[in-house]
């Protein structure tokens, strides 16, 4: 069982524990970004398994109806996607993960 998305090819994540801010940068030049709040929480519900459904884990995380932040967190994982940051597990490109393989 896997995320919705996994880090990029060329790209190095740290995450510190106990702050749960991401750093994450496409190696070996950078730029570094700095994923703190609900920039972390996207960044650590889209790569978690299961990938069915991590929309939904980012609003009750940060406190919001899905249908409220579904387009920005889709905006959110467009650039990480553009940077290639991020890129999706099973090459599908939907954003709530609904038909991912769980």
């Amino acid at each position: 069982m896997s995320g919705a998305f996994r880090p990029g090819p060329d790209a190095g994540v740290t995450v510190d524990g106990d702050s749960g801010t991401v750093y994450v940068a496409r190696l070996p030049g950078g730029p570094l970004l700095v994923l703190e709040g609900a920039a972390a929480v996207i960044w650590a519900e889209a790569t978690a398994a299961p990938a069915a459904g991590w929309l939904s884990r980012v609003a009750a995380a940060v406190g919001h109806a899905e249908d409220v932040i579904a387009a920005d967190v889709e905006d959110f994982v467009a650039d990480l996607r553009a940077r290639q940051l991020l890129v999706p597990v099973d090459g599908d490109d939907q954003v709530d993960g609904a038909d991912a393989p769980q």
